[in-house]
């Protein structure tokens, strides 16, 4: 049986790593996924932009989310941008595209009851 799929998300595979993109808002009242933007997954994030904090929060939201090992995680651009491409490592592009398209259904984590 195939999970869930969101046609427009992007998940792309580039030098061993899978690249996919998100639009963050900083600085909100809770945290939570906020559904898709385009080709990219949107993330209201309460931690504030400064001095990092909303992309440490980033990284680790999608770790616990995804049920990933933080340091398989990394962003790689746009650390100063409300827009970010999140490289994933150690897992693959169908189950990545699973556990986002679960991700944005609501449902719980992979692996958590």
């Amino acid at each position: 049986m195939a999970g869930p799929t969101h046609e427009g998300l992007s998940v792309r595979g580039v030098g061993g790593v899978l690249l996919v993109g998100f639009r963050v808002s900083p600085s909100t009242a809770r945290t939570a996924i906020k559904g898709l933007y385009g080709d990219r997954i949107k993330i209201a994030l309460s931690a504030p932009a400064e001095d990092g904090r909303a992309n440490a929060q980033l990284v680790t939201e999608l770790a616990r989310w995804l049920c990933l090992p933080r340091d398989t995680i990394h962003i790689k651009t746009g650390h100063a941008s409300r827009d970010k491409v999140v490289a994933f490592e150690g897992i693959g592009e169908r189950e990545l595209q699973n556990r986002l398209a679960r991700l944005l259904e609501g449902e719980p984590p992979v692996g958590r009851e």
